[in-house]
């Protein structure tokens, strides 16, 4: 069967991308006395860098390629799908040389749709990861020197499933800060184009091992000192 179905959408789009290795904080495993003199802010990482500008020009050129692959392995499927009822209802009238072959034709159909499947999979997380690993590369970078000026002394990633939060206050959510300084850093210095994903074949692709963690979130440095 298809099974390609993935959308652009913030809740899975950086879920295979490794950045740095940046300490998580889950808030309710912090000591009680971090709070009392802490200055703390949310940010949902991943909705910032999709719904940035660059990210909604990735947004675009990925769902328009998983439509494409979609298109195809759909095709795919209702031809195998007509061959193998073909089978089913003319059993009676077909010699066995000749439903021996249709058969050979349907497992044929069946063994390249599954290959096909698996490798659009692995197309698709590719495509996904160089489509948004320069944003979040910047964003990351961004978010550290935007919470050094405010003086956080932490920030959570709430788009991190890890990150047990259970409320938010809009007033320390940074995200839209951090989505606005991404479109203005990349106005001043856009991303170089990369060449596209080739489309070609290629060899079966082996079962996905499960995601790589999500970029998560620093603890950034004390503010520097006021000039007297």
């Amino acid at each position: 069967m298809v099974q390609i179905k993935q959308k652009f959408s913030y809740n899975r789009a950086m879920s295979r991308l490794k950045l740095l290795p940046i300490l998580l904080v889950t808030a309710l495993l912090a000591p009680s006395y971090l709070f009392s003199q802490a200055k703390v802010a949310v940010v949902d990482f991943e909705r910032a860098i999709v719904e940035s500008v660059e990210g909604k020009k990735s947004a675009a050129k990925f769902n328009a390629r998983v439509e494409a692959v979609q298109k195809d392995l759909e095709k795919r499927q209702k031809d195998l799908e007509e061959l193998t009822n073909k089978l089913r209802t003319q059993d009676r009238v077909l010699s066995d040389a000749a439903k021996a072959d249709v058969q050979k034709d349907i497992d044929r159909r069946q063994t390249e749709l599954t290959r096909l499947n698996e490798d659009a999979q692995k197309e698709l997380n590719g495509m996904r990861d160089e489509l948004l690993r320069p944003v979040a590369e910047i964003a990351s970078r961004i978010l550290q020197v935007l919470a050094a000026e405010r003086g956080y002394t932490l920030v959570v990633d709430v788009s991190n499933p890890q990150t047990n939060v259970i409320y938010v206050n809009k007033d320390v959510d940074i995200t839209a800060d951090l989505s606005k300084r991404i479109d203005t850093e990349l106005a001043k210095q856009p991303l170089q184009a990369t060449p596209p994903a080739s489309t070609a074949p290629r060899p079966p692709a082996a079962a996905p091992t499960g995601p790589a963690p999500r970029p998560p979130v620093t603890t950034p440095g004390p503010p520097p000192p006021k000039k007297q």
